[in-house]
């Protein structure tokens, strides 16, 4: 669950809407002008799949030390392995190669928290034992499909390098229309064709509007989705925060993502 914060109001988006509009995102991506995505429909599917594993979580939210709705930022690392293994399963289950860019995209995420969280040693134990275990089923993977007809030039080191990169990219520019207002950044390392790399140049169209610089997709985009705003709060306990998310109706919020 996403928790996004605006004057007046506090909205709670799905991880799955989430993903949604990462899927619309990879849908039309021609980074520098004539790129095409191969393979195209199974990246979609890792783009609009990857957070599949939430929806049972989702059903009982809960709240975080503040008594506010917990966002995905906020879990421990039980919740968090389970989460990203049912994601991996559920897209696995769809298409092989959409599940290893998945697999993939989850330990990229974790050796990132690696490197840049001061977890406790512990937990960085966990952390460590888990990629071992997710790395060699991805090793596996990709030695089977080596000699598929459709994804052996796929699993290549360049091409599926260039698939996860892409991947990240939808989940990430997704994630900031949805956390609050974009701030503006360079993103770097976007392929804008295979075998070639640069840089967005990321700001603020608005109040749920992002433009890239230069424009990587087909047309802009205009994407809606469906949200609940957390009425009361902060709350005592999860069904407190139940009872006021059942009793709150779905309300339609549109992002655009457009050339400055």
């Amino acid at each position: 669950m996403i928790r996004r914060e605006e004057p007046g109001a506090t909205w709670v988006i799905h991880q799955a809407a989430h993903a949604y509009i990462a899927g619309r995102i990879a849908n039309h991506w021609i980074g520098g002008g004539q790129m095409q995505p191969v393979p195209r429909d199974e990246l979609f599917l890792a783009a609009c799949c990857h957070d599949a594993g939430w929806v049972t979580v989702e059903q009982t939210p809960r709240v975080n030390a503040a008594g506010q709705p917990r966002t995905f930022t906020e879990m421990d690392l039980d919740e968090h392995f389970l989460i990203w293994q049912q994601s991996i399963d559920a897209v696995f289950l769809q298409n092989r190669y959409a599940g290893l860019l998945t697999s993939q995209h989850c330990t990229a995420l974790y050796e990132m928290r690696l490197r840049a969280v001061p977890d406790p040693p512990e937990d960085r134990t966990r952390i460590t034992d888990f990629l071992e275990t997710q790395h060699a089923w991805e090793r596996a993977l990709i030695a089977a499909l080596s000699e598929h007809p459709c994804y052996a030039a796929a699993v290549q080191p360049d091409r599926l390098a260039d698939n996860l990169r892409l991947l990240q990219v939808w989940d990430y520019l997704s994630l900031l229309l949805c956390m609050g207002e974009v701030q503006e950044q360079p993103l770097a390392d976007v392929p804008l064709a295979y075998g070639r790399r640069g840089t967005l140049q990321v700001a603020p169209g608005g109040a749920r509007c992002m433009l890239l610089d230069p424009f990587p997709l087909a047309q802009p985009l205009t994407v809606w989705i469906d949200v609940r705003q957390v009425i009361g709060g902060p709350f005592a306990d999860d069904a407190g925060l139940q009872r006021a998310l059942a009793a709150a109706p779905y309300q339609p919020l549109v992002f655009e993502v457009r050339q400055p």
